[in-house]
């Protein structure tokens, strides 16, 4: 079977970072070979670039260039964290891990319930910018219809959301034929 790459997407807040160890420690618990990478990690750098304020394809160019070091040590699960902001970005998941099955993932919560959190962990202009962006995201995302699975989460702890998340991504795989 293919190797199985889920990109956790949602806005800012919403859990992204929180629960995708969570589903990684799911995985592995089945004998799964899972590699597991925030998305951030791979496009951290200074100054910004105006024409990639985001640095999106720094962090797509470093993903090709790691995902063969896991995939020879036997990966086959990648899980991402990365903000999707349209269901065309697919595209640029599938040139980078050619082969892949491919599955968006989106969490979503009630938009009061990301604030929340991100009153607890942000502060001073960071808290609004982040507040201003997760609104943004989120109507975005529904608007858009991003996703090929929606995981709604309200006060779930990572460990119910990543519950929550392996059922749908294997009841996805089931449809799609492509079960591991």
């Amino acid at each position: 079977m293919r190797p199985v790459v889920v990109v956790i997407t949602g806005p800012v807040g919403v859990g992204k970072s929180a629960s995708m160890p969570a589903l990684a420690g799911l995985l592995a618990e089945r004998g799964e070979a899972v590699a597991a990478i925030d998305l951030d990690s791979l496009r951290t750098l200074w100054p910004d670039d105006p024409d990639d304020p985001f640095h999106t394809q720094l962090a797509l160019t470093n993903l090709s260039a790691i995902w063969p070091n896991f995939a020879e040590r036997g990966a086959r699960w990648l899980l991402l964290t990365d903000i999707v902001e349209h269901p065309s970005q697919r595209s640029v998941y599938e040139d980078a891990l050619p082969g892949a099955l491919i599955v968006i993932l989106r969490l979503d919560a009630p938009l009061d319930r990301v604030h929340e959190r991100l009153h607890r962990r942000e502060s001073g202009e960071s808290l609004a910018w982040h507040l201003h962006r997760s609104t943004e995201l989120h109507g975005m995302m529904t608007e858009r219809g991003v996703g090929d699975i929606v995981v709604t989460v309200d006060d779930h702890d990572p460990l119910q959301v990543a519950t929550l998340m392996l059922a749908e991504i294997q009841r996805y795989q089931e449809k799609a034929g492509e079960l591991t």
